[in-house]
C-alpha cells in the first residue's frame, strides 16, 4: 500500500465493514424474498427492485445505530493498534448478532408473515430450544455464519497488522474524515433529513407487501423495543383481568368468541345482525377538530356555522353521548380503524404498532368484495397517514400534494376541504360498488385565527381563535354541503351509508354548551357523530354511551360481515345494556364511563394505590382490566390473528 493509501487505511477499513454489513442485509433480504415468494408474488419486478433499494434506508439505520459508534471510533486518530483491534472485535460480534437476528427473522416471517419485534426479548427464556434449532434444523446456516464470523476476525486483524502506521502528517485530514463519518452516521441513524426519525410505518408508502420486503428484523426489533414503555404494574393477574373484560365485552346471543386456543382471546364473530345493510357502500368522514358546542343540531345553539351538517343530521341517527377515545388525530385513526384505544405503555399507530397483529378494516371489507379509497386533506406525510392507509389495505391513497386548488387562498400549512372533498367525490365515482371510501378533513386544524377564504367568513375576523375557528367550521361545512349536493345525484347515493364523526375536540375555543355536556370529561372527549342513510335508517337521537372504537363493530353489524374481528367496542345497534367506554388522555389519565358514572385514574398517583383486587370496586376493576389486557395482548402480538386477512 502506498503512502497515500496508508494515510486513509482507517477510512478504507470503515468502508469494508460498512459494505460488508450492506451485503449481509442484502443476502438475507434475498433469502426473505425467495423463502416467502408466494407472499411477495403480487409485487411486480419494478416494485421488488423498489423494495430492495428503499430497504437500504432501514439497513443503514441499523448499521448506524447498532455499529455506528465502532465505525466512528475506527477512524478517530488514536495511535494504538490494540484500540483498532478492539473496535474491530466489537464490530465482528455485532455482525454475528445481526446475522443471527436476520436468520431468526427470515424463519419467523416464513411461519407468521411478520418481522421480529419484542419477541427477541423472550429468547433468553428459550435458549435450549434455539440452540437445538440452530444446530439441528438449520445447521448449515449456523455453520456458514460461524465460518464467516471467524473469517472476519482473521481478515480484520490481518488487515490492521499489514497497514497500521503510528504516525502521519495528515492529522487534520483524519480529524476531518472522523467528523464527516460521524455526520453521515447521524443522518443514517435518523433515516435521512426528514423531520422525524425513520419508523416502521415509513416502509408502507407503497403498500404493505412492499413494506415487509423493505423492512428487516433487526430494525423492527430495535424500533419496537425502544418504543416499548413498560406500564405501571397493576396488581391484578392477567387471567383475572381477561375474565373481567370478556364478561363485559361480548354481546350475548349476538356474538361468540372464536379462538378455542385462546391465543387471541378477544377475537370474536357476529352471528346475529341487527341491521340488514349487506352490500351497501360505506363512506367515513373523519372531521378534524369539529366541536359539538358550535354545531347547532347537537348543542341546540344558533351559531349557524354548520347549516349543511345540521340539515343532514335531521335525517340521521345522532349520537348525543359519543366520545373520542383519545386527544390526538392518530388516536382517532387508531380507534376507528383498529377498534382499539391507546393505553399506557403501548406504542402509537404509525410509530411501530403495525407489527402487532392488527384487524385491518379495509382488508376485511376487501375480502368481502369491497373496493376502497383513502383521501386526507392534509399533507401525505402528516401523521404518516398515507403509509398507514397503505398498511391498512387501501388500494389508493391521496393527500394534499395530490389535490389541485382552484381558489385563491391565504396560504395555511394544512389543506383545503373544498378542493379536498371535490377530489374525494371524483375518486368515489371511479370505484366499483360496494366500496369503502374514507376522507379526513383538515381545514379546521389548529391554529384557527388566520382567515383562508374571505368569501366564506361567517363572522367578522377579529384575530381570536374562537372567531377563526367558527369561520373555519363554516368553510368546512360548505365543502361538506357541496359534496352531498353532488353525491345525491349519483346512482350509488341511495345505497350508501355515511358515518361522520370528529377525530377529537377542538383546542382553545371554549365550549360545553350541549345539553349532555356537563363534566370535564365531556369537555375533553365528547365529539359529534352521526350515521346517515335515509333509505336504511330513520332519523333519531341516540343517547346510549358510545365511542370511536364502536365504529368497527357497528360496520360489521350493518354490512353483515361474518369475518372474525377484535375490538374493545360494541355495535351501536347492539341490544346490550352493559355499555362502557374507555378514554385515555395520552395514557396518563384514564377513564371508564358506564351507566354507573365516570371512574378515572391518574398514573401520577400510582405510588398511592395498591391495586389489590378486593379493594377495587367492580367498575375500577374493569378500568384496570382494560389497561392490563390491551397492553398484554398488544405487546405479545395476540390482539388479532392477522392470518385471517391474508
Amino acid at each position: 500500500m502506498n503512502k497515500y493509501n496508508k494515510n486513509l487505511f482507517r477510512l478504507q477499513l470503515v468502508s469494508i465493514y460498512f459494505f460488508t454489513l450492506i451485503a449481509v442485509f442484502f443476502v438475507f433480504r434475498v433469502a426473505l424474498f425467495c423463502l416467502n415468494y408466494e407472499f411477495f408474488s403480487q409485487l411486480s419486478k419494478t416494485k421488488v427492485l423498489y423494495s430492495f433499494l428503499h430497504g437500504l434506508r432501514f439497513d443503514v439505520f441499523v448499521i448506524s445505530v447498532f455499529c455506528g459508534i465502532f465505525l466512528f471510533l475506527i477512524n478517530v486518530p488514536i495511535r494504538s493498534k490494540i484500540f483498532l483491534k478492539m473496535n474491530c472485535t466489537f464490530l465482528n460480534i455485532s455482525i454475528l448478532i445481526v446475522a443471527l437476528l436476520l436468520t431468526g427473522d427470515v424463519i419467523n416471517f416464513k411461519f407468521f408473515n411478520k418481522h421480529l419485534t419484542t419477541e427477541v426479548l423472550l429468547a433468553k427464556n428459550h435458549v435450549s430450544y434455539f440452540f437445538s434449532l440452530a444446530f439441528k434444523d438449520y445447521l448449515f446456516v449456523t455453520l456458514t455464519i460461524i465460518l464467516f464470523f471467524c473469517f472476519l476476525f482473521y481478515f480484520s486483524f490481518k488487515y490492521i497488522d499489514k497497514n497500521y502506521h503510528s504516525f502521519t502528517k495528515n492529522i487534520a485530514l483524519e480529524v476531518f474524515i472522523s467528523f464527516l463519518i460521524g455526520f453521515i452516521l447521524i443522518v443514517f441513524a435518523r433515516g435521512g433529513f426528514q423531520d422525524r426519525i425513520l419508523s416502521i410505518i415509513d416502509a408502507y408508502y407503497q403498500n404493505k407487501v412492499s413494506g415487509e420486503l423493505q423492512l428487516n428484523g433487526v430494525f423492527t426489533s430495535l424500533k419496537s423495543i425502544s418504543a416499548q414503555i413498560l406500564p405501571n404494574d397493576i396488581n391484578i393477574s392477567y387471567q383475572d383481568a381477561l375474565s373481567v373484560l370478556r364478561d363485559n365485552l361480548l354481546d350475548k346471543n349476538e356474538e361468540i368468541f372464536v379462538d378455542k386456543n385462546k391465543k387471541y382471546p378477544l377475537m370474536r364473530q357476529r352471528i346475529k345482525f341487527n341491521v340488514n345493510g349487506q352490500g351497501y357502500n360505506l363512506v367515513i368522514v373523519l372531521l378534524e377538530s369539529w366541536q359539538k358546542d358550535y354545531i347547532d343540531s347537537f348543542a341546540g345553539t344558533n351559531y349557524d356555522v354548520t347549516p349543511n351538517f345540521d340539515k343532514i343530521a335531521k335525517e340521521s341517527i345522532i349520537f348525543d353521548k359519543f366520545y373520542a377515545n383519545g386527544q390526538r388525530s392518530i388516536m382517532g385513526l387508531m380507534s376507528v380503524f383498529l377498534s382499539v384505544p391507546y393505553v399506557k405503555g403501548m406504542v402509537y399507530f404509525g410509530d411501530d404498532l403495525e407489527n402487532c397483529g392488527q384487524m385491518r378494516l379495509p382488508v376485511m371489507l376487501a375480502k368481502n368484495g369491497y373496493d376502497n379509497i383513502f383521501v386526507q386533506g392534509d399533507k401525505r406525510e402528516s401523521d404518516n397517514a398515507i403509509a398507514i392507509a397503505n398498511y391498512l389495505g387501501f388500494k389508493e391513497s391521496y393527500g394534499k400534494q395530490d389535490i389541485p386548488l382552484y381558489h385563491n387562498y391565504l396560504k395555511i400549512n394544512k389543506g383545503y376541504d373544498i378542493e379536498g372533498m371535490d377530489f374525494f367525490f371524483k375518486k368515489i365515482k371511479k370505484l366499483k360498488s360496494p366500496f369503502l371510501a374514507f376522507y379526513f378533513t383538515t381545514t379546521t386544524h389548529i391554529p384557527y385565527a388566520k382567515t383562508i377564504l374571505k368569501s366564506l367568513e361567517k363572522y367578522q375576523q377579529d384575530g381570536t381563535e374562537k372567531t377563526g375557528y367558527l369561520n373555519r367550521l363554516y368553510y368546512s361545512d360548505y365543502a361538506l354541503g357541496e359534496f352531498f349536493k353532488k353525491a345525491k345525484k349519483e346512482q350509488w347515493f341511495d345505497k350508501t351509508i355515511f358515518i361522520m364523526l370528529s377525530d377529537h375536540q377542538a383546542y382553545g375555543v371554549g365550549g360545553l354548551n350541549g345539553v349532555f355536556e356537563k363534566t370535564k370529561v365531556d369537555k375533553t372527549f365528547k365529539i359529534p357523530a352521526i350515521i346517515y342513510c335515509p333509505k336504511l335508517f330513520k332519523a333519531q337521537r341516540n343517547i346510549e354511551l358510545a365511542s370511536q372504537v364502536d365504529i368497527v363493530p357497528t360496520i360489521i353489524d350493518i354490512l353483515n360481515i361474518r369475518t372474525p374481528y377484535s375490538s374493545l367496542g360494541k355495535s351501536l345497534f347492539s341490544k346490550t345494556k352493559s355499555r362502557f367506554i374507555f378514554l385515555s388522555y395520552e395514557g396518563e389519565q384514564i377513564y371508564l364511563i358506564n351507566n354507573n358514572g365516570v371512574f378515572s385514574y391518574d398514573w401520577k398517583d400510582y405510588k398511592n394505590h395498591s391495586f389489590k383486587r378486593d379493594e377495587l370496586t367492580r367498575d375500577e376493576l374493569l378500568l384496570f382490566s382494560i389497561e392490563k389486557v390491551i397492553y398484554s395482548l398488544m405487546s405479545e402480538d395476540r390482539w388479532y390473528d392477522s392470518k385471517i386477512l391474508n
